[in-house]
């Protein structure tokens, strides 16, 4: 079990460099206020702001979520590189799930539209067929899509989703071939019970690595479900790849515990990752007010929700009396006060930008900003805050065969980044 922390998530002052980088202006700027009270603890926290002048919008509303019309562009600079950010598509709603086929087409989910879409690099959107009907009420819909690692020779995509009856909701797992535009011999692998009558917290992430297929689950509104090893809510679920559950799970064989459980004491899953050094599995979590949550998951660990958390109820009391740190709990390797709002993660393994390499995307839902994490002997020491300023609400992000990072807005939009040319 790690060591707690103190409630800002940072172990000392943080110090904060604001740049300004945009088409418009010719050179950055640059603030820099360092407290005197800094330790070689301290977290330097980098705020790449791209002015609204850059947004080349007409006068609309569509100004007030930051909205740009395809194939609109901005320059920036990040860990020194210059890169440009270009529009890819705006025929996405809520981009949830995010991955890419080997041609370098982008496979995105589209939550609430319930729809999986085919994105090439020039912006062209194919509508894939076959997609099984969702519930896509409060946070439902078409969750995450991950390809088998041999989606060469199979043709296999893995997808959560959820559905709903008599006013109960449920997540569930399924495979099928994506063959040409659609999916075909689709299998139900896994469907997460019981139903609870509750639109919220499903997380629903998939990761395929090391022969075996993860799910991270939210507690579905009910807090008490993710310490009940009775119920997969709040947790993350480890089966093999057509849904069997491997014999060595750390609970397989008791009476009292469900065997596909890998973890527990998770609120609400939105970003898995594999680290591509150890092959850890990451998981970032949405805390309730402040809270928000990067663990590294180990065989069968606790990760405390609700019994622990550096975050309040929505209203303002303390949580649990306040309680944060607690024998036989994990404590994450960072968090966020205030929240964040975290939406997907990956890491960035490409050498197109190297400057980048290791580093830890996520998306900041709350905040409005796509975040950049560097991690050094298991604490973060570096936060860097890209596109402050546009109000964008980042939520899926994951990195192109070709080096280029990718992200989804609410709203939305479909953003590429890679080296300006």
């Amino acid at each position: 079990m790690r060591a707690g922390r103190d409630r800002t998530g940072h172990a000392g002052r943080a110090v904060r460099v604001a740049a300004l980088v945009a088409l418009a202006a010719p050179r950055a700027t640059a603030a820099l206020d360092a407290s005197p009270a800094a330790t070689p603890r301290e977290i330097v926290a980098i705020e790449a702001r791209l002015p609204a002048a850059a947004l080349r919008l007409p006068p609309t509303a569509a100004q007030d979520t930051g909205l740009a019309p395809a194939g609109t562009r901005w320059r920036l600079t990040s860990a020194g590189m210059p890169l440009v950010a270009t529009v890819v598509t705006r025929d996405i709603e809520i981009p949830f799930g995010l991955t890419f086929l080997p041609d370098g087409r982008a496979l995105a989910t589209d939550r609430t539209a319930g729809r999986l879409l085919l994105v090439s690099r020039a912006g062209a959107v194919t509508v894939v067929q076959g997609v099984p009907a969702v519930n896509h009420v409060e946070d439902g819909g078409l969750l995450d899509v991950q390809l088998d690692p041999s989606f060469a020779r199979t043709g296999r995509v893995y997808f959560t989703f959820t559905e709903d009856s008599a006013g109960s909701s449920w997540v569930a797992v399924e495979r099928a071939r994506l063959v040409r535009d659609s999916l075909v011999d689709r299998v139900r692998l896994y469907t997460a019970r019981p139903a609870l009558a509750r639109g919220t917290q499903h997380g629903g992430r998939l990761l395929l690595t090391g022969g075996f297929l993860y799910v991270a689950l939210g507690d579905h509104g009910p807090r008490e479900q993710a310490q009940d090893l009775r119920s997969p809510w709040g947790k993350v679920l480890r089966l093999a790849p057509d849904g069997a559950v491997p014999p060595d799970n750390p609970f397989a064989g008791r009476g009292d515990a469900l065997p596909e459980i890998w973890t527990l004491g998770h609120r609400n899953p939105h970003g898995f990752v594999v680290h591509p050094q150890t092959g850890a599995l990451w998981e970032v979590e949405h805390g309730p007010k402040g809270g928000d949550e990067v663990n590294i998951l180990a065989r069968g660990a606790n990760y405390g929700w609700p019994v622990i958390t550096y975050g309040r109820e929505y209203k303002g009391p303390l949580i649990n009396d306040g309680l944060e740190v607690k024998d036989g709990m994990e404590q994450p390797v960072h968090y966020w006060v205030p929240s964040i709002a975290p939406g997907g993660a990956a890491f960035y393994a490409s050498r197109a930008l190297p400057a980048w390499t290791g580093s830890l995307f996520v998306g900041a839902m709350g905040k409005r900003h796509l975040a950049r994490l560097e991690f050094r002997d298991g604490r973060m020491v570096l936060e860097e805050k890209l596109f402050l300023g546009h109000n964008w609400r980042v939520r899926a992000v994951a990195v192109a065969p070709d080096g280029a990072l990718w992200f989804g807005v609410d709203g939305g939009m479909l953003v590429r980044v890679a080296r300006a040319r």
